[in-house]
């Protein structure tokens, strides 16, 4: 099932290619990846990729962007009546980050595939780029209370979108931990409650003696 969200108002050659092209850098990252995989992934020769794209470094970067996009429109459709109310905005920003991630695997494994060992200048603009609509929604939450201000709201984002992103890709290992005391993995919004509270402000105790 494709990932990538259609260029083209019929899916052509340069969509099958970059779809193919998602799978391959998701299984063996940049540096395994050839030219050749990817065609014969997609079903044509290596060169109509040359003809539509320069190098594998283009089609990488091309294959990120279109990544980011996507998540940033799934993120960013904030609904109308939440748009004005910070908590209800926070919570919409992190449990549709999950839903992409959790909808779209190879997605998931093309970013993991990004930190070990993508070109810089890809991973650069990738994160400014995304940096740009996440980074605000957490600083308004902390301007409203609802997110501990001793911190850098980049860092309090960062804190809840590498988790969300371990909780998906490391399931087994995260199911092994929780279940040596015999407990069960949280269900989303559980986890939800978990990471919110992880950067909330501390409660208000009251006054000391």
């Amino acid at each position: 099932m494709p990932e990538l969200s259609p260029v083209h108002t019929t899916i052509d050659a340069r969509d099958r290619i970059l779809e193919a092209a998602l799978s391959v850098f998701s299984e063996v990252g940049f540096s395994g990846a050839t030219m050749r995989a990817i065609a014969e992934e997609a079903g044509v020769s290596p060169g109509l990729i040359h003809h539509h794209f320069k190098d594998k470094e283009s089609l990488w970067n091309l294959v990120g962007e279109r990544t980011s996009d996507d998540l940033a429109k799934a993120v960013s459709a904030v609904p109308d009546d939440a748009a004005d109310d910070p908590a209800r905005a926070l919570r919409h920003t992190m449990a549709s980050y999950q839903q992409y991630w959790k909808e779209h695997p190879r997605a998931l494994r093309f970013q993991l595939w990004r930190v070990l060992g993508a070109p810089v200048e890809e991973r650069k603009s990738r994160s400014q780029f995304l940096n740009s609509h996440f980074v605000p929604t957490f600083r308004q939450a902390q301007e409203a209370g609802l997110v501990r201000d001793d911190i850098p709201a980049g860092l309090a984002m960062t804190t809840v979108g590498g988790l969300i992103q371990y909780f998906l890709h490391s399931d087994i290992e995260i199911e092994s931990a929780i279940g040596v005391t015999g407990d069960t993995v949280p269900d989303d919004d559980q986890l939800l409650d978990y990471f919110i509270g992880l950067i909330a402000p501390p409660a208000d105790t009251g006054p000391k003696d």
